[in-house]
């Protein structure tokens, strides 16, 4: 007889929250108690419903929670704290139970952006300011008088400047224009062809259309693409640096509206990975001080999911 016992069971008293961090590529699951103590962390599939579907996005958070469970112990939660780059801000009772009923078991459940959690985790109480640069891309702040305001948001086909898919999706479209002569020669197509493992362009088609390649897994192209740019290809840098620059007009236009002195802080894998990228961005914002999360936003989470 096994006599195991785990957190959560009835003879363990505590309470457990749970913070989550669902982005365009992954999603994280952090577990902790009342105090803010991180007790168990998993990584898993993205939870963003409007890039995988419903269905999809649910059997993926199932699978963690069965994770959660297994190494873990716990099965219900004090309270759920769930940020997904799916959302442009706080989520209906309707879009909460679309998602949560019958996956979760919790006392509170709350859904909102993945800047909402990126801004509880900035540590400001005040006025702040966040902008993501991961699969997708989106800039947020919090006014002095608690008001949330967000620029950008509008996805892979309006807009994600400055995200994973649309430098890779830039270079991609250059790489195509070299093969065929119509562009610049650039060390992208070959990149492009060692990334997808083919020989040549035309062997392109059918990797991205049959069948449609996801555009989480063609964002992961990105950082070849910054890495060019770095071994100094023209157009490798012409893509990056177009897309700091517009990034950084939509945090030039969320920043108009918050106070002068707050710093910008900046998170997701293109900002957190590519100091190329950080710096080209910076350089145009030079009256703003530029900072990197050292808190996650899943850790950002879990700390709304305990105080909120």
């Amino acid at each position: 007889m096994n006599n195991q016992h785990f957190p959560g069971d009835s003879g363990d008293c505590r309470r457990f929250f749970l913070g989550l961090d669902g982005g365009g590529t992954k999603t994280t699951v952090l577990v902790g108690d009342e105090n803010g103590n991180v007790l168990f962390k998993t990584v898993g599939e993205t939870i963003n419903y409007c890039a995988v579907g419903m269905e999809q996005a649910r059997k993926n958070m199932q699978m963690m929670l069965d994770t959660v469970k297994k190494d873990f112990g716990a099965t219900h939660f004090a309270g759920v704290c769930i940020g997904m780059s799916a959302l442009f801000g706080r989520a209906s009772t309707e879009e909460t139970a679309a998602f949560c009923d019958g996956v979760f078991s919790a006392d509170k459940i709350i859904m909102d952006s993945d800047l909402y959690i990126a801004l509880a985790a900035t540590g400001e109480t005040g006025a702040a300011a966040v902008g993501i640069c991961g699969t997708g891309s989106m800039a947020c702040g919090r006014t002095t008088d608690s008001r949330i305001i967000t620029k950008g948001g509008y996805g892979y086909l309006l807009g994600d400047e400055g995200s994973g898919f649309r430098i890779a999706q830039e270079a991609l479209f250059e790489a195509v224009r070299a093969a065929e002569q119509s562009g610049v020669d650039t060390a992208l197509l070959q990149a492009a062809l060692d990334f997808w493992g083919v020989k040549s362009a035309p062997e392109l088609i059918s990797v991205f259309y049959d069948p449609p390649v996801e555009r989480n897994q063609i964002a992961k192209f990105a950082p070849c693409v910054i890495r060019e740019a770095e071994q100094g290809d023209k157009i490798a840098m012409q893509v990056v640096q177009k897309q700091a620059s517009l990034f950084a007009d939509t945090a030039k236009a969320l920043l108009k509206e918050l106070p002068q002195d707050i710093p910008f802080y900046v998170y997701g894998g293109i900002f957190e990975h590519n100091k190329l990228f950080r710096d080209l961005f910076a350089n145009e914002i030079p009256d703003r001080k530029i900072v990197l999360l050292t808190k996650t936003p899943a850790e950002g989470a879990l700390w709304a999911a305990i105080n909120e």
